[in-house]
Formats: C-alpha cells, structure tokens, sequence
C-alpha cells in the first residue's frame, strides 16, 4: 500500500469517527428520555457508573493481551534449554554386565 492510498484510508476512518461521534455518545432512547437534561443529577451519575463497570472488564482484557503480546514478542530471543536424551544418559548409568562387552556373545 501507498503511502497516498495509507493517507486516504486514514482521513477516510477520521472522518467516519468524527461524524458518527455525536451518535455514539447518545445512549439508549429510553434512558435518555427518562432522566431527563445533560444537567440532571441522576443521569450524570447513570453516566459515570457505566463509565466505571464498563472500564473493569476492558482494563482486564486489554492486561491480558498485553501480557500475551510482549510473552509473543519475547519468545524467540530467550535461550531455551537444551534437550537431554534420556535413552544415552540411562545406558551410561547402567553398570556394565558381561555381556555388554564388545565382541562377546550375548545369550
């Protein structure tokens, strides 16, 4: 993408938000209707609880994504343990028996 086409798609988005700003911030045809005025009391405070149990849950998700983001962005950089092969540690700790010496016959 362009950088001309990036500055279209941008000034498109801006302009959508801005217009439908007004529209977005009216709340539900009833509760509007009921509490009366901008300046009533009762509704101010409807407005500010809304404002306070809608943040607790996006606050929530916006820490979890963030914590999975930076553990995604550091993953490849760690040193990662090495990886043990058991099979030839337990055949060096096995004592060695008659049998297992080379050339011998195994019964």
């Amino acid at each position: 993408m362009t950088n001309r086409a990036r500055i279209g798609v941008a000034s498109t988005a801006l302009a959508v938000l801005l217009s439908a700003s007004h529209a977005l911030a009216q709340s539900c045809a009833m509760c509007g209707s009921a509490l009366g005025g901008p300046q009533d009391p009762l509704a101010r405070a409807i407005s500010w609880s809304v404002l306070f149990l809608m943040a607790a849950p996006y606050t929530i998700v916006g820490g979890a994504a963030a914590v999975l983001y930076f553990m995604y962005r550091r993953g490849p950089g760690r040193r990662r343990a090495t990886v043990i092969d058991l099979a030839r540690s337990v055949a060096r700790l096995r004592p060695a028996t008659p049998g297992d010496a080379p050339g011998g016959d195994a019964p």
